[in-house]
């Protein structure tokens, strides 16, 4: 049985577990955002006997029953360090995630920072939220780069990967910016091909189901 979120918001989530409770079933695997309001619930149908899986995504101060996926603060740890050997310490970057309030942004960017100011980066950097929408990622990076046209490097910690390669290209600067995103997906397979994308950290979304 399945049920797929529409939106972000946290009562939506709470809905579809409650769908999944009134079908029946005695086992869930899921991926949400990190709020109270669904680690609530998700404790409640633990104590009912219902098991729960995290992947892709945890939640803080969950009694589920594992969570499966990445170290994702290691995969930031691994962005910093690839992207930290493109670029200098005195650089300007940009980074990008899709939405705070998922623990595996939080935690990917937690990473990245630690490792590019272990490496001794003391550029300035800009911090974006893209909620992983292909316009508005479009529509940040730009912004972002005619606010600081001296980027030299953007780390991508969500999915809109192609949204910030094009505008990257629309603005003239395809080869002379360094990008890092994560997942291979078949847009960050062709990014990289073209060479537009410089790495992407795969976590195998399939072997986690």
């Amino acid at each position: 049985v399945v049920q797929k979120c529409e939106t972000d918001l946290p009562d939506e989530s709470v809905e579809r577990l409650n769908c999944l409770v009134d079908e029946g079933v005695k086992g869930i695997a899921m991926c949400a955002k990190d709020h109270i309001s669904i680690t609530r619930r998700v404790n409640e149908l633990t104590k009912q006997g219902i098991a729960v899986v995290t992947m892709n995504t945890d939640l803080t101060g969950c009694d589920r029953l594992c969570f499966i996926g990445q170290d994702l603060v290691r995969s930031g740890r691994v962005a910093g360090e690839l992207l930290a050997k493109y670029i200098t310490p005195d650089d300007d970057l940009l980074i990008a995630i899709g939405n705070p309030e998922f623990n595996a942004h939080r935690l990917r960017l937690q990473g990245f920072c630690e490792r590019i100011y272990e490496r001794g980066f003391n550029g300035g950097h800009l911090q974006i939220e893209t909620y992983n929408d292909y316009a508005l990622s479009y529509q940040k990076v730009r912004e972002a780069i005619e606010r600081v046209p001296d980027i030299r490097g953007i780390y991508m910690a969500n999915h809109s990967v192609t949204g910030c390669v094009e505008a990257v290209r629309d603005m003239g600067l395809s080869g002379k910016v360094h990008i890092v995103s994560h997942d291979l997906t078949d847009s960050t397979r062709r990014l990289l091909k073209s060479g537009e994308i410089d790495f992407t950290i795969a976590q195998n979304i399939y072997r986690q189901s």
